[in-house]
């Protein structure tokens, strides 16, 4: 710990921040546990570092940069209380999380089993829907941002540090200093990030996809050091199959093929986005046939395995209406029925009266041989719209459009009721 961190504890920064023990320190700033004085609210506080602070432009970029994370809501990402700036010191105060990073849990744990694996990324894509939907791209997307605040067996993330890259330097270049230091992290940046171009979320699913081979296989792609060959890995070199690396690794090779579908070097080459990329995540511990066999275009339909095996119930969140439109059909009275089994407060509605602002989540159910996805996507884009699940037959293309259309999920016909289930206790952590 260098000097200049310590001398700060018991200082008030702007008068509301009391300072009581760092907590860590990286490449941007120093972390602090702080007091908010009035409030008796412990936060943690990032204090950037003066090199950080007293580049041309940061103030503005800072500001411009916090006041747009001030806007994300959602259980998943640590929210932001406060900003401002003391003395030339910049400061952000968010909330303050405990648990343990997923940089320390691999170090200790070694490479993750693959269902805990492909959760903790699922949780992570459903913080940066709701982040890209506000223009925010994190930039910096690495184990030592994802914080666990469960246990690995049912872990829950916390995302954390959006939006500071941009701070570093306005054009999000990641540049190697005389000094050493990476504006980034060389081992998790997208090409275009190494070529210093302009990002969109785009990179974010890059850089997750980075970590998903590092938990799968024990490392990211190409390596972590030295950081001049890491990058040119990035941007010249094609990433390593994930089973050549680990070939004794049980690996699905949908799973395989998202990743590496991820790693495309030009990002009109990757997924559409992160509602894109989680779908296909959640479906690849289950298919019967790789999805990087079934053509788009056509929509082919896959065959569920004869003998899934049987999942667990989820963790219900008591009290929270769910909504089931019904149209008519036996699949509405399954899908209620289903919900009602394992605890969720289950309100049918018709196409006529909808009351969006009363339910944590709304479930559609097309009538036989109906298509209902124009209904549902009307129905997601209004501003107090729940999170929307639509059912609807197996088939890719289809999902694929809901996605794109702002359905928050997707739950393929014939039924499964456990991941019925599953999709819709998602939806209610999303919107709390």
């Amino acid at each position: 710990m260098s000097p200049e961190p310590a001398a700060r504890l018991g200082r008030t920064l702007a008068g509301r921040f009391h300072l009581l023990r760092v907590l860590g320190q990286g490449g941007m700033g120093t972390v602090y546990e702080a007091e908010q004085v009035g409030l008796s609210r412990h936060v943690a506080l990032k204090v950037l570092h003066p090199h950080v602070a007293s580049s041309p432009g940061a103030v503005e970029r800072f500001q411009r940069e916090a006041t747009l994370m001030a806007r994300l809501h959602h259980p998943g990402a640590a929210h932001v209380y406060d900003f401002g700036q003391d003395g030339g010191e910049l400061f952000l105060a968010m909330e303050r999380v405990h648990g343990e990073t997923l940089e320390a849990v691999t170090f200790r744990e070694g490479p993750l089993p693959n269902p805990v694996a492909v959760d903790v990324m699922a949780q992570v894509l459903e913080v940066l829907e709701a982040a890209h939907a506000l223009g925010i791209v994190h930039r910096d997307l690495k184990p030592a941002n994802v914080m666990l605040t469960g246990e690995l067996s049912s872990p829950r993330v916390k995302v954390l540090d959006f939006g500071l890259a941009q701070v570093v330097d306005g054009s999000a270049q990641a540049r190697i200093t005389a000094s050493g230091m990476v504006h980034g992290t060389p081992a998790y940046m997208s090409p275009e990030q190494c070529r210093g171009e302009p990002v969109d979320g785009r990179a974010d699913l890059y850089s997750l996809a980075c970590m998903l081979h590092e938990f799968l296989t024990g490392q990211p792609p190409f390596g972590q050091t030295p950081a001049a060959e890491v990058m040119s890995g990035h941007l010249y070199r094609p990433p390593p199959p994930l089973r050549q690396l680990r070939p004794q690794l049980q690996l699905p090779q949908a799973l395989e093929a998202l990743v590496l579908d991820c790693l495309a070097k030009r990002p009109e080459q990757r997924p559409e986005n992160a509602q894109v990329v989680r779908l296909r995540l959640r479906q690849t511990l289950t298919p019967a046939i790789p999805l990087s066999q079934v053509p788009r275009g056509e929509g082919k339909k896959k065959e569920r395995p004869a003998s899934a095996p049987p999942s667990p119930t989820p963790e219900v969140p008591s009290g929270l209406p769910v909504g089931v439109l019904e149209e008519g059909g036996s699949f509405s009275m399954e899908v209620g029925t289903a919900l009602a089994a394992v605890g969720f407060r289950v309100v049918p509605c018709t196409e006529k009266e909808v009351p969006l602002g009363d339910f944590r989540a709304l479930v559609i159910v097309p009538a036989p041989g109906r298509d209902a996805l124009a209904l549902a996507c009307r129905l997601a884009s209004r501003p107090e719209a729940p999170p929307v699940l639509l059912c609807g037959e197996d088939d890719l293309t289809v999902m694929t459009r809901a996605i794109e259309g702002g359905i928050y999920d997707y739950v393929p016909l014939p039924l499964d009721p456990p991941e019925l289930c599953r999709k819709v206790a998602r939806a209610l952590r999303a919107r709390r």
